[in-house]
């Protein structure tokens, strides 16, 4: 793996190289990523990638090009910044970009760690065989991963930003099915894959994949829910995604549309987009080298803020946030390291809080429907469980539904004192807890 230096040095060997434009950007990541897949109880699979980018953000007067490649040679990089020159010269002007940000000092809190690096596929199938044997030795079958990966980000331009920075990953899932197909769900999420417990999280998919056998049905309406934290935190992405960015909100495209400074939510409820807290897992600065701030983007229950980028701040007249993805960008801001504040409610409490409802231990396949509203539909998986009288009883059929995210979070009774972790291929990473809702609508039976 290269190091920060390396990747450093590259981003402005490539700057180095740009002829012809008003100002550059190069934008270097490297990343190692190793995977270990099982299924039948059994590893079929070990893969293992090296990649290294190299993306040239070119400016013309107001028009800009992007150019990226694999090449790092000299001849590489010369062509690689041509490219992007030349795009610029031939994109059309955008009368609004306001020019390259500068950047500023960075923070850098320890997100790399040696025990993920030298996770190695011993060390993986080791972690595999234990998530297997909590499945077989109960006469279930476990599918799942476990997967590491190890990354560099540098950013440089011509007019000040410097930013580079490691960070790790450690990924596990396990899916146990039990003798007569009903399922049970565990995963874990950490930069430092020494923190990784893999028979307590085969134990859990097993146990619950037992506990889900001989599932009723349930009639469809609206119930009382206590969402585990992989369900609420399909709610939290897709809000995310969605609803908390400067150009969703201004083109009218968010629920927060119209509504800053009203209260939307569960006063219960606060939300924010953190990437300098001590357990988060993201870069402290976004991909054009701004720094990251610290958003709340939901006081208590209150549309506080969104996040910005140079090009959105400069649009909205409000601070550059530090929110930029990679460019060329078609999708604007977006907030990466969602936190949900935690409540002060166990599980155990919630549960017990709730005459008749359902426990979800997380949601499938779920899309968006109305992101104004964040209406989303999608359906429960691999553990639902019905509340009966403060206690969970008996397993139910998986359940479609289709819900308001902002009026599910209008509803919610409780808040978790527990933050769990979870991070996703699509690089946005989310800690939160787990809540009770009331009147979640379920819309009709699976499978």
């Amino acid at each position: 793996m290269r190091t920060p230096d390396d990747v450093r040095a590259l981003a402005h060997a490539a700057l180095a190289k740009v002829s012809g434009a008003d100002e550059a950007e190069a934008l270097a990541f490297a990343q190692v990523s190793a995977l270990t897949r099982f299924a039948n109880n059994r590893i079929h699979q070990n893969v293992a990638a090296e990649d290294l980018v190299i993306s040239v953000r070119a400016v013309v007067g107001q028009r800009v090009g992007v150019a990226s490649t694999n090449r790092t040679d000299e001849a590489g990089l010369v062509a690689v910044c041509a490219a992007a020159v030349e795009a610029a010269r031939t994109s059309p002007e955008d009368p609004e970009f306001p020019g390259l940000p500068v950047g500023g000092p960075v923070e850098h809190p320890t997100r790399a760690h040696m025990s993920t690096r030298h996770f190695g596929p011993h060390e993986r199938g080791e972690a595999a065989r234990a998530i297997i044997m909590q499945s077989s030795r109960r006469g279930c079958v476990a599918a799942g991963t476990v997967a590491v990966n190890d990354a560099v980000v540098a950013v440089a331009n011509t007019v000040g930003a410097d930013a580079v920075m490691p960070a790790t990953a450690c990924n596990a899932t396990v899916l146990s099915t039990g003798p007569d197909g009903a399922s049970g769900w565990a995963s874990f999420f950490s930069t430092d894959a020494s923190a990784i417990a893999p028979d307590a999280l085969g134990d859990r998919a097993a146990t619950l994949a037992l506990r889900a056998a001989g599932p009723r049905s349930l009639d469809p309406g609206d119930y009382t829910v206590v969402l585990a934290p992989e369900a609420v935190a399909d709610i939290v992405r897709f809000l995310g995604w969605y609803g908390m960015s400067a150009k969703a909100v201004e083109e009218g495209r968010s629920f927060m549309t119209g509504h800053m400074g009203d209260k939307i939510l569960s006063p219960l409820v606060t939300i924010l987009d953190d990437a300098l807290e001590s357990t988060a897992s993201g870069l402290t600065f976004d991909y054009e080298g701004v720094p990251k701030q610290r958003v709340t983007l939901i006081d208590a229950g209150v549309a506080s803020a969104f996040v910005t980028d140079s090009y959105w701040a400069a649009k909205t007249g409000r601070p550059d946030t530090g929110h930029a993805l990679p460019a060329p960008n078609s999708m604007g801001p977006l907030p990466l390291d969602l936190v949900m504040a935690p409540g002060d409610s166990s599980v155990e409490e919630m549960i017990a809080s709730v005459e008749r409802g359902v426990y979800v231990t997380r949601f499938h396949y779920v899309n968006i429907e109305d992101p104004v509203r964040a209406t989303l539909t999608g359906m429960t998986r691999d553990g639902t469980l019905m509340i009966e009288g403060g206690h969970l009883t008996y397993p139910v059929r998986n359940l479609r539904f289709t819900q308001s995210a902002v009026e599910a979070l209008a509803n919610v009774r409780a808040v978790g004192s527990d933050v769990v972790a979870l991070g996703e291929d699509d690089g946005m990473s989310v800690r939160v807890p787990a809540l009770a809702i009331d009147r979640f609508a379920f819309t009709g039976q699976t499978t």
